[in-house]
């Protein structure tokens, strides 16, 4: 052999040259993937309402900086004179929720917690949520607030006052329901009231 002839050597297959980069990303995809997942999930559950406070009709609870307390509840069926006047549609019974709210400890600009409300129907007393509906406040019922109420968490408001939450439902749900009390701040964690409002007979 001439020493101009280039000599041939075995060059390594692919998968041989390769196989410390393979087994590293073989190893770390899957955990990367698990701690992308868990970020994303972790994030997107502390940010809904997924860890509810059980609270008795009767009792009073604290919670965001104020104490919450049932105060009354009742039932307007759409046939009903009063569901007439608020032109309910047929079908349908509106369900008003009245709490006391009693403010302690305001925010740095001197604010009350501010509050979304909704409503659950239960799967019997202290059952599983069947359905959820959000507040009609600002829907097309025309139905008065309460003089000495307000509709919604009234964040100017720093002394005790009762807020007046309305839901539109089906006339077939059921009497065994609840009051969703979420605060941004506390999310996940949120106040879940226990409500008895008896359909219409």
């Amino acid at each position: 052999m001439s020493a101009s002839q280039p000599v041939n050597t075995p060059q390594k297959g692919w998968w041989r040259r390769n196989a410390v980069g393979l087994v590293a990303l073989a190893v770390l995809a899957p955990a990367t993937v698990g701690v992308m997942f868990s970020t994303e999930f972790g994030g997107y559950i502390s940010g809904r309402p997924s860890a509810p406070i059980e609270v008795a009709a009767e009792a009073t609870a604290d919670f965001a900086g104020a104490s919450w307390s049932l105060e009354s509840v009742r039932r307007i069926a759409a046939d009903d004179p009063a569901g007439q006047e608020a032109g309910l549609p047929e079908g349908t019974d509106l369900v008003v929720v009245t709490t006391r709210v009693e403010p302690g400890e305001l925010d740095e600009e001197g604010r009350s917690p501010g509050c979304i409300v909704r409503l659950d129907e239960l799967d019997g007393a202290g059952g599983a949520v069947l359905r959820t509906w959000s507040d009609s406040a600002f829907s097309a019922i025309d139905h008065d607030t309460a003089d000495d109420s307000s509709s919604y968490c009234d964040t100017e408001l720093t002394t005790p006052y009762r807020l007046e939450s309305i839901f539109l439902v089906p006339s077939d749900a059921g009497e065994h329901l609840a009051l969703q009390v979420q605060v941004a701040a506390e999310l996940p964690r949120y106040l879940h009231v226990a409500v008895t409002a008896p359909p219409a007979s």
